[in-house]
C-alpha cells in the first residue's frame, strides 16, 4: 500500500467491516467455542473501528498541516485543549460526537474503554484464569450498533474527503 494517511483509514475501515462479517457469522453459530469466537470478532471490530477514527483524525490533521500525526489515541486529540489549538470543523464535529452519549462515536469510545479495562469476573481455578465475559462483553456494544457506527464512520470519511481541499 502507498504510504499515505488515507490508506490507513481505508485499511482500518475495511478490516472493521471484515471483522463485523465474521462477528455476525460467529453470532449465528452454536458450536463449543462460539461465544469465544463472537467475543474475538467483536473485539476486532472495536479495534479496527477505533483505528479508523484515529486514522481519520490523522487524515484531517494532514489536510490542515497540523502537527497531530504523532497522536496515538482518539481521546488525546479530542480533548478540548487540542481542539482549541487546532480549530477546524472536522475536529469540532468529532468532539461533539464524542460528547453526545447517544452518538456512534461515544458508543465506540465506551466499547474501546471497556475493551481496555481489566477483565470482570476473573476466577482462579487450579492456577488457570477463566474469564466470565459473555454478559459483560455483550451488553456494551452489539452487532447493530457496530454496523451503524461503521456506516456513520464511512459516511463521515467520505464527507470529510469531499470537503477537504488539496494543497
Amino acid at each position: 500500500m502507498a504510504n499515505e494517511v488515507y490508506t490507513r483509514t481505508n485499511q482500518a475501515l475495511s478490516f472493521a467491516r471484515l471483522a463485523l462479517a465474521s462477528w455476525e457469522a460467529a453470532a449465528g453459530a452454536s458450536g463449543v467455542g462460539s461465544v469465544t469466537q463472537e467475543r474475538y470478532h467483536r473485539e476486532h471490530v472495536i479495534f479496527h473501528a477505533y483505528r479508523a477514527v484515529l486514522a481519520l483524525i490523522h487524515e484531517v490533521a494532514e489536510g490542515y498541516r497540523w502537527p497531530l500525526l504523532d497522536a496515538r489515541s482518539v481521546e488525546q486529540v479530542l480533548g478540548s485543549d487540542v481542539v482549541e489549538r487546532f480549530p477546524g470543523p472536522e475536529l469540532g464535529e468529532l468532539v461533539q460526537l464524542a460528547a453526545d452519549e447517544a452518538s456512534w462515536l461515544a458508543g465506540l469510545l465506551r466499547a474501546w474503554q471497556h475493551l481496555l479495562s481489566p477483565a470482570e469476573g476473573v476466577v482462579q481455578t487450579a492456577g488457570a484464569e477463566l474469564i466470565a465475559s459473555t454478559a459483560a462483553a455483550a451488553g456494551h456494544w452489539d452487532i447493530d450498533e457496530a454496523q451503524a457506527a461503521l456506516d456513520a464512520l464511512a459516511a463521515q470519511i467520505e464527507r470529510y474527503r469531499q470537503a477537504m481541499q488539496e494543497w
